[in-house]
């Protein structure tokens, strides 16, 4: 072959590889991950809280709409007289005309609220809006109202809305027309609503041009335009702020810029007339942009195309460095919440399909709430990002040399960097046997089978007929006394004496034992001991009895053995008192503490049995020994392994980008938490200390707040409303064998 030859092949060889080269290897790592971080960043931000402002713009509108009609009800006389006169429809009888407007003005608000036919209720009060701004009195405020109306009526409602909570099942149902009315919506919601907004920013615009005569228009069509927002703005600021509408490029800057103009030159008197409508205009722009032929649009795609690659998994490079995390639960989901935005391909590996919020499963194991409330699908949590595969199955082992993890049926896959963060299961301290009678809560299934063994205790007493195995089945024993183990005797101690306090004949529930069981000399070690002793008081106010200094020796079928002849006689023992790490350090031969926790460096890596640190494997949360707060060990708290999870991102990031890592790992505590039934608990903050019932609704706000997911949240302060107002759990169903 010819030096020519060669060449050519050379050089076709090099066009192919240039040209299969993807987009966004032409950018230095810190644009890409910078890019990247910064719009998954605003992304998420807006769909979070785009349901929020809906739903304020929704209640406003409603409210404006509802003023007139209820004024109008009230004087059904000047109601008539104004159809008759003021705006009067020339085919339409004026009695007739003011019934169909006070009809709209009262049941299309409360519609629009709720929204429960949202487009319906919309597009009738934008036609009777407009219909105001042709035959009544034109004002800005019409225009704008009607304008957000007719986009809500081809967008329609955000996610607190019925409509949209019913569209999936209504979608999938058998009733008529149900699924081409649900698929139209959706249509219009893709299609049409960016369209609108691309029309409403050319009106906008032209109300600016027309403010600045530069386009000097007819009269009666700029009674159709809101120019007066605009009063007050130079000539040059209405050109440039027009010239951003026409091109639609930066909706986010013109939102907030507008925002805060409009404000200023309204407090300087140069409209006082505009009202609050303008502002919420400007936040529906904000959120869902500048539509269809729009600048935002296209470098949304570009950015889709080139750094994002979140339309589909098989789009992402597969050169992008591949981050595997090893458990879903706090600390596993902080990391992937900050990595996800990054150029990485993340797989997430647990054995559950759910994420679970540990916190509150006791509720379900006392029949408080339900299983769903406290725990939500994986895949659910990553369904709008592409370089997140979720995928269930349970680790065997981990070649560490080869960068591999084996799960399931033999599959494995290879990481770049792999975060373990399996959490920890009970420890029964060598006497594992213990697990048949005290079972412990750790997953959903434990808090379903503790519920069923405490209401089957229930059950049994009242069928039995033998009062002595009555008393046994009606004594409850917490072995442990940190917090799980108070809000658990807490808990069944309120569910005999209040819940299930009227509904059963032969025994009396109110005559439970609860007995919480601490080897320590005080409950709640980890708190300060004034609030110990304040845990306690409230515990024996209930009823509650405490054993401290009572080590366990023994647990059987039919009793619990404390110290050498102390014996309690019972057939419910619940176990809290301590746990395992998972088998990670066995899996990586890695060092260990007692419990089974690897051992961490600073940067969370973990340290091999050399005593050096194995690369790119971390560890995080109660798999993991850190000594990073204040030099002692980092508890096992939801919060410690989020700070971990985050932590850990931020050093994968650093390397991604080819910075420094951050300093070593430093817990920050931000404080303890334990409730005492309904009414009680306590919360340790270090120099701030609470107790009684402010530290209740504390507990209560930071546990909701901690929770994955809208629903959740609100179904659990449902059920928690109506379990303190109605005093009655309702989820008292006693499943599986």
């Amino acid at each position: 072959m010819s030096n020519s030859a060669r060449q050519s092949g050379a050089g076709s060889d090099a066009s192919a590889a240039t040209s299969s080269r993807l987009q966004e290897e032409r950018y230095p790592p810190f644009v890409r991950v910078t890019l990247r971080r910064w719009t998954k960043w605003y992304l998420e931000g807006t769909e979070t809280f785009w349901p929020f402002s809906d739903l304020a713009i929704r209640f406003f509108i409603a409210l404006w709409f509802l003023r007139s009609g209820i004024v109008k009800a009230a004087d059904w006389d000047t109601a008539v007289f104004l159809a008759a006169n003021e705006y009067p429809v020339a085919w339409m009888e004026p009695a007739t005309a003011a019934s169909i407007g006070l009809a709209i003005e009262l049941v299309g608000p409360v519609l629009l609220i709720a929204g429960l036919m949202t487009r319906p209720a919309a597009l009738t009060m934008a036609a009777l809006t407009l219909l105001s701004q042709a035959v009544y009195v034109p004002t800005t405020t019409n225009l704008i109202v009607a304008a957000m109306l007719l986009w809500y009526a081809l967008h329609g409602p955000a996610l607190f809305s019925i409509d949209r909570a019913l569209s999936s099942g209504l979608k999938s149902s058998a009733l008529p027309l149900a699924r081409p009315i649900i698929g139209a919506g959706e249509w219009s919601r893709e299609a049409l609503a960016p369209l609108f907004m691309a029309l409403v920013r050319i009106w906008l615009a032209a109300s600016l041009l027309n403010h600045t005569h530069l386009i000097d228009l007819p009269v009666a069509v700029q009674t159709w335009l809101p120019t007066t927002i605009f009063a007050g703005f130079p000539t040059w600021l209405a050109l440039i702020t027009a010239a951003f509408f026409i091109t639609g490029f930066g909706a986010v800057i013109v939102s907030y810029g507008l925002f805060f103009l409009i404000g200023a030159y309204m407090l300087t008197g140069a409209h006082p007339d505009v009202t609050l409508f303008p502002f919420l205009f400007l936040a529906i722009y904000e959120a869902k942009g500048a539509g269809v032929l729009s600048v935002d649009r296209a470098i949304l795609a570009w950015l889709e195309k080139n750094i994002l690659f979140d339309r589909d998994y098989s789009e992402i490079p597969a050169h992008w460095p591949h981050i595997v995390v090893i458990g879903a639960g706090f600390g596993g989901l902080a990391a992937v919440a900050r990595l996800k935005r990054l150029p990485v391909r993340i797989t997430v590996i647990d054995k559950r399909n759910y994420h679970l919020f540990q916190p509150l499963l006791y509720q379900i194991a006392t029949a408080t709430l339900n299983p769903a409330d406290i725990a939500v699908p994986i895949r659910s949590l990553f369904k709008g990002d592409g370089n997140v595969r979720v995928v269930k199955g349970e680790v065997s082992a981990i070649d560490a040399a080869g960068r591999s993890v084996s799960y399931g049926d033999g599959r494995s896959v290879t990481y770049d960097r792999l975060i373990i963060a399996t959490g920890a299961t009970h420890s029964y301290f060598g006497r594992d046997e213990w697990g048949a009678h005290a079972p412990g809560l750790k997953t959903i299934e434990d808090g379903v089978a503790v519920r069923s063994s405490i209401l089957n205790a229930f059950e049994e007493a009242e069928a039995c007929g033998d009062p002595e195995r009555a008393r046994r089945l009606l004594t409850f024993v917490i072995v442990g006394a940190g917090p799980t183990g108070v809000e658990l005797a807490g808990a069944i101690a309120e569910l005999a004496k209040v819940s299930v306090e009227r509904e059963f004949r032969v025994i009396d529930p109110a005559s439970a034992r609860v007995i919480l069981v601490q080897s320590g000399p005080r409950i709640l070690p980890a708190f300060a001991e004034a609030l110990s002793i304040e845990a306690a008081r409230s515990l024996e106010e209930l009823g509650v009895e405490i054993r401290t200094g009572s080590r366990v020796t023994e647990i059987a079928s039919a009793h619990v053995k404390m110290g050498e002849d102390a014996v309690i006689e019972t057939e419910t023992v619940l176990w809290a008192a301590g746990v395992a790490a998972s088998p990670a350090a066995r899996w990586l031969g890695a060092q260990t503490d007692r419990a089974g926790r690897v051992e961490v460096n600073g940067l969370l890596r973990v340290i091999g049995a050399d005593g050096q640190p194995i690369g790119d494997v971390f560890a995080i949360g109660d798999t993991a020994l850190s000594h990073a707060w204040n030099g002692d060990p980092v508890p096992g708290l939801a919060p410690a392994a989020k700070q971990a999870g985050m932590y850990v991102s931020r050093v994968i990031e650093a390397e991604l980008l080819g910075r420094p890592c951050p300093g070593p790992f430093a817990y920050r505590h931000q404080g303890s938490l334990a409730t005492i039934g309904r009414k009680s608990a306590v919360a340790d903050f270090g120099s701030f200390r609470l107790s009684g019932a402010s530290a209740w609704w504390l507990w209560g706000l930071v546990h909701v707040g901690f929770l994955t997911g809208t629903r959740n949240r609100i179904t659990v302060v449902v059920n928690w409303a109506w379990n303190f107002f109605a005093q009655h759990s309702g989820v008292r169903l006693i499943t599986g064998s």
